[in-house]
């Protein structure tokens, strides 16, 4: 893990998510290659530069030593040109990016962007490098977002912070819904900060969630992700180490709240003539999460309709919605799906009333869960 630069299974979910831009932009971006290759070198053979470019575009995802091969290629085809190989990669690069970044914006997801972005800088990273090392602080933890590892760095910032009377905000989220509150740093030891929060049920969010996170600042010009050493309820205590910059904090990604339900709702997603079904796992006022052991011709992109049940109690429980499918995460032989939801006014009201409900519920539940654990 620590020389791998970037987890297989994250590539492979933005691989996933990604395959209907990758598979269509290739074209493009092999054009785009051959174009810039040729102003900085009209002599270059446009069969072999295009062919070159289609082999980067894929290696920008394959492992570093693939990486350092293809670099040997293009330093050859450039003439050894160093400058003209950097040139030629920096503006195919950016170009490869800004067009996913179109391609996110259409489809109102940026969850993989920074995967992409992760994948590019160690590209061309490796392929800057005159030795064979190659940056090794960048890895995707396991809730999928990109990490970097500066401890030393922001220990001193949490200093500075000190010392000038600052606070940090801490976002955890407990079955989905956002648990906030701001934070005074109350003393620094070795590589262990220990905070003291202003809401009441941080402390029990930040364990039940497993890791604290911290909103970036003034300070930090990106998200904070630590480990935990030590809680004091009675106090909204918490010691904290193991500090690690995350590109990305998916919490703050969300459109709207997003709540697990209580209930086992059955989930049917009709797409053509072949029906789905599947269990509910979250829900928000613009999107579904559904997990499922079928597949029956959904895919990326798909329009389906979709029904279920929002409560057994309620009398008018059915809801339908017309939805899109914006990711498709697989485990094993399970299925995630990622939804977009586009309910109309009667169906938006019903589900801004579900969730509205089930989020007091769940602060009912949080707060339950401090008192067990102040007793």
């Amino acid at each position: 893990m620590e020389t791998e630069a970037i987890f297989q299974q994250e590539k492979e979910h933005f691989l996933l998510h990604s395959a209907l831009f990758l598979e269509e932009f290739e074209s493009d971006f092999r054009a785009y290659f051959v174009l810039v290759a040729k102003e900085y070198d009209n002599s270059i053979d446009e069969e072999e530069i295009s062919a070159i470019a289609k082999t980067t575009y894929a290696t920008v995802f394959e492992s570093d030593e693939k990486i350092k091969k293809l670099k040997q290629t293009l330093l050859s085809v450039m003439q050894k040109d160093r400058l003209k190989l950097t040139c030629v990669l920096t503006r195919s690069m950016l170009y490869f990016m800004e067009k996913y970044r179109v391609f996110c914006k259409e489809r109102q997801s940026v969850a993989y962007l920074d995967v992409l972005c992760a994948c590019v800088y160690r590209f061309h990273e490796i392929c800057e490098k005159t030795t064979s090392q190659a940056p090794s602080f960048i890895h995707f933890g396991q809730s999928g977002d990109v990490l970097f590892s500066h401890t030393n760095s922001i220990l001193e910032t949490f200093q500075t912070m000190k010392e000038a009377g600052e606070k940090v905000v801490f976002l955890n989220l407990y079955k989905g819904v956002p648990i906030s509150s701001e934070a005074r740093i109350v003393s620094i030891d070795h590589e262990s900060v220990t905070f003291t929060s202003e809401g009441e049920l941080q402390a029990i969010a930040i364990k039940l969630d497993n890791n604290a996170f911290i909103v970036k600042n003034a300070y930090f010009t990106k998200h904070i992700k630590a480990d935990v050493v030590s809680y004091n309820f009675k106090s909204n205590t918490v010691k904290l180490t193991n500090f690690t910059y995350l590109m990305a904090m998916p919490a703050l990604q969300r459109e709207s709240i997003r709540v697990h339900p209580d209930i086992l709702a059955t989930v049917y997603m009709h797409h053509h003539n072949a029906q789905t079904s599947g269990r509910l796992y979250d829900i928000s006022m613009n999107g579904l999460g559904i997990v499922s052991n079928e597949n029956h011709g959904i895919f990326i992109g798909a329009k389906v309709k979709i029904e279920f049940e929002l409560n057994e109690l309620s009398q008018d429980r059915k809801i339908e919605v017309e939805g899109e499918v914006i990711n498709i995460i697989e485990y094993n032989t399970s299925y995630r799906y990622c939804m977009r939801i586009f309910p109309d006014s009667f169906m938006r009201q019903k589900i801004s009333h579900y969730i509205t409900k089930r989020e007091e519920e769940i602060l009912e539940e949080l707060k339950k869960e401090l008192q067990e654990y102040m007793l």
